[in-house]
């Protein structure tokens, strides 16, 4: 499989695994990405009192679990984030008819929108290159955390391509006219100038990626784990309504929100002056990635 999973807490922690073609995008990568967040949809949201449906194993989070994470955290293998499309299979689609290339270019825009639309909070740990696709990955992401290796580039016009279904991911990141600007350059992103245009929302300046990660992570966990994903909601329909058409919307969501039991045992405890259900003190730390198979080449 090109896609490992781990359970770290109420976190789901997701690594692309496949550094000897630095994690490129094949079908089955796409596939199993796909799955793995569209699937996030369907399960149940963690109650607010998670500690009452925490098993000998932990949270039931994790492939074929009931419940979603309280939050995802996407990272990988080696030293390089993602490469984009896997070049053996791009060479072998620029000898295939059009309906073919339209049925591929689908699968992988279904999978970048899968991430973009998970109902959890999804954090990308981005610790070398992406580039193409991989960008697109990155962008489809609700937090980005990046380090200094971290460089960003749109290639895709150096092999007489497009960066067709990622456009839209990266235009809501950087908007326009840099979108137009890297496009049509394909010049390298360095780290500093990704966190300017807002590819990059943390960059590990002093070395530190994982205590990063682990600090945005500590963070979402303090919030309420279905208000986290009506934010997510929230986001996107008031974006795509835009001011004058989002009213009913924006009250209908904090409407739905007051009467949800998380609200309500938040409420409870805030005028009882305790902690919330889902309050832990315990400090979140991100898994390992020693013992990973393989090696770059």
């Amino acid at each position: 499989m090109a896609i490992r999973q781990d359970i770290a807490g109420k976190v789901l922690v997701v690594t692309i695994d496949n550094p000897q073609v630095k994690n490129a995008f094949d079908k089955v990568t796409i596939g199993e990405l796909r799955d793995l967040f569209d699937t996030m949809s369907y399960r149940d949201v963690l109650p607010p009192e998670a500690d009452k449906v925490k098993g000998p194993a932990g949270w039931d989070i994790g492939p074929s679990g009931r419940y979603r994470p309280h939050v995802v955290v996407l990272r990988a293998v080696g030293n390089v984030f993602c490469a984009g499309a896997h070049l053996g299979e791009m060479k072998e689609l620029g000898e295939a008819d059009y309906q073919e290339n339209m049925t591929a270019a689908l699968d992988m825009g279904a999978m970048f929108r899968a991430v973009r639309n998970c109902p959890v909070p999804v954090v990308a740990r981005v610790q070398g290159p992406a580039y193409g696709g991989g960008v697109g990955l990155v962008a489809a992401c609700d937090i980005v955390v990046a380090d200094l290796n971290a460089r960003f580039a749109f290639s895709e016009v150096k092999l007489g391509l497009v960066p067709g279904v990622i456009s839209p991911l990266v235009i809501d990141r950087i908007g326009q006219a840099a979108a137009r600007t890297y496009f049509l350059t394909a010049e390298v992103i360095g780290p500093r100038q990704a966190r300017r245009l807002g590819l990059v929302d943390r960059l590990a300046e002093n070395d530190d990626l994982d205590g990063t990660v682990e600090d945005v992570v500590g963070k979402l966990l303090n919030n309420g784990a279905q208000a986290l994903g009506l934010c997510k909601s929230l986001l996107e329909g008031a974006e795509s309504l835009g001011f004058a058409r989002s009213a009913e919307l924006t009250a209908r969501m904090i409407a739905e929100a007051r009467t949800k039991p998380e609200a309500q045992a938040a409420l409870k405890a805030f005028f009882a002056k305790q902690p919330v259900p889902w309050f832990d003190d315990t400090i979140w730390t991100l898994p390992s990635l020693d013992g990973a198979p393989g090696e770059e080449s």
